[in-house]
């Protein structure tokens, strides 16, 4: 069985190895060639895999740093989703490149990463699946070596992608040093004893490890590069970013945070509540007043991370910690498909219009109807509005803060309650542009294909989720059990 539960692990880095040589076989009348045919071989049977994974595996399979549960499972299923979905879409961005190869191959050699964090129990094993997972973006990222916004933002990215892997090591080093151990169980077991000496190291180990992983969530205010790089790298991989690096980096702090420093006698749930709060403050003001649409999904994003990180922000040794955990997992699944969804639109928008500025956006509605209907309801998605799934997630985050033993619990919620609906001030304002405004250009756009299918299965997915929320939830409330689960205290 523990050979099995590699299958996910092995098929991706098989076929991301493939993916650069296949780059160089063309079909006779394709211009596409074999690369992104096995990259979406390679996906398909991970997330084949994953799903069989999660329906016959009925104990977690831990061997050599790894563990294969639920929550393993969970966070796996969502990353190939995101992936397989840019991947479709970058079908029609990577048409004329020569160089599809090594953009697949990057492409499954990350999301690789991103599962090896969700299953790293080994704080050396994390790093590895960290590193793993970024390298590969930032060359992503600088993909059109051309353009000198795309080189600028893939700088950005990598500098501060470095300090916050530098931190993580030196975190790393000082939990070995409490600790004498890299294992995530058994740093619960000896800081749930640990004495008030090595209380100042614990503390500082904390910090750093909230800032580490804070540079790839997009928390404020480690959120500086997040508006130029997803402005300067392909379209298909902001989404990348935003719905794929971004959640993985929620899966290793969730493991870390609640499977091995929960167990040390620090409050970090409230320094989590005042980073959620600030960060989706200011990700929601500064989203209003943007004129791109890329930087606009930029800062919602941001936004966004700071309703996720509600979960980590509500103590969950109480009775009420699957409603706020379960929420949060919840939320990753609905963001990573709205946002996906989002910077595909983008993309869409991108190959037809050349541009991204928000007035190429008035009447877009009679220019490219199917386009604004999807950004229309993936906009009302992100907002929480009923009935698209972005609403039982928040739902469930905004309660279970409510019902946190802290005083404050309460006024988290509140903020993210009026944060949410302030959202709706820039969501709103674009679904006005789009539906009332008067465009330009009165000529009727012929929609790309490619796209159309992904924003299309997005919709219907938005749409079933939310109508049908029961079994998402409940696999989000086993993913938490799994998680908690995995402590061993």
């Amino acid at each position: 069985m523990a050979l099995l539960s590699l299958t996910p692990f092995l098929s991706l880095a098989v076929f991301g190895l493939l993916a650069t040589p296949a780059g160089f076989l063309r079909f006779k009348k394709s211009k596409l060639g074999f690369a992104p045919f096995v990259c979406i071989l390679g996906l398909a049977i991970a997330l084949v895999s994953t799903v069989w994974l999660g329906f016959t595996s009925s104990a977690p399979v831990s061997f050599g740093g790894f563990q294969v549960d639920l929550f393993t499972l969970f966070f796996s299923g969502v990353l190939l989703i995101v992936a397989i979905f840019v991947t479709i879409a970058s079908l029609q961005y990577m048409r004329e490149d020569p160089n599809k190869g090594p953009f697949f191959g990057l492409l499954l050699l990350s999301t690789l990463g991103m599962i090896v964090l969700a299953a790293s129990m080994d704080l050396i094993l994390l790093y590895v699946g960290w590193e793993l997972m970024s390298i590969p973006t930032y060359a992503l990222t600088a993909f059109r070596k051309k353009d000198p916004n795309s080189n600028e933002a893939a700088m950005k990215f990598f500098v501060l992608s470095a300090l916050s892997s530098a931190l993580l090591v030196y975190a790393i080093s000082l939990v070995f040093g409490i600790t004498g151990s890299t294992g995530l169980t058994a740093i619960a077991s000896s800081l749930s004893t640990a004495g008030p000496d090595v209380r100042p190291f614990g503390v500082l180990a904390i910090v750093l490890f909230i800032v580490g992983f804070g540079v790839k969530m997009a928390v404020v205010p480690f959120h500086m590069w997040i508006p130029d790089a997803f402005e300067g790298a392909p379209v298909t991989i902001g989404a990348f970013l935003a719905a794929g690096a971004k959640m993985a980096a929620f899966a290793a702090a969730f493991r870390v945070f609640i499977v091995g420093i929960s167990a040390f006698n620090v409050d970090f749930y409230s320094t989590f509540a005042i980073v959620a709060v600030v960060t989706m403050s200011v990700g929601n003001v500064a989203a209003l007043m943007q004129k791109s649409f890329t930087r606009l999904l930029a800062y919602s994003s941001i936004a966004q991370a700071g309703y996720i990180l509600m979960a980590l922000a509500t103590p969950f040794t109480t009775t009420n910690v699957p409603l706020g955990l379960a929420g949060g997992l919840f939320h990753v699944l609905n963001y990573a498909i709205l946002k996906t969804a989002a910077f595909v639109a983008a993309a869409a928008v991108a190959t037809k219009l050349s541009i991204t500025d928000l007035d190429s956006f008035n009447g877009l509605s009679r220019r490219m109807p199917q386009t604004s209907l999807s950004i229309a309801v993936i906009f009302l998605g992100l907002a929480g509005v009923p009935p698209l799934n972005g609403f039982f997630s928040k739902v469930m985050l905004f309660t279970g803060s409510i019902y946190s033993p802290y005083t404050w619990g309460g006024y988290l919620a509140l903020a993210a309650l009026i944060n949410s609906g302030f959202s709706m001030s820039y969501y709103g304002w674009l679904i006005k542009r789009m539906y009332f405004d008067e465009p330009q250009d009165q000529s009727r756009i012929a929609e790309p294909r490619v796209y159309m299918a992904v924003l299309w299965a997005a919709t219907i997915l938005i749409f079933a989720i939310g109508i049908y929320p029961d079994p998402w939830i409940r696999l989000a409330q086993s993913a938490a059990a799994a998680l908690v689960g995995s402590r061993g205290l």
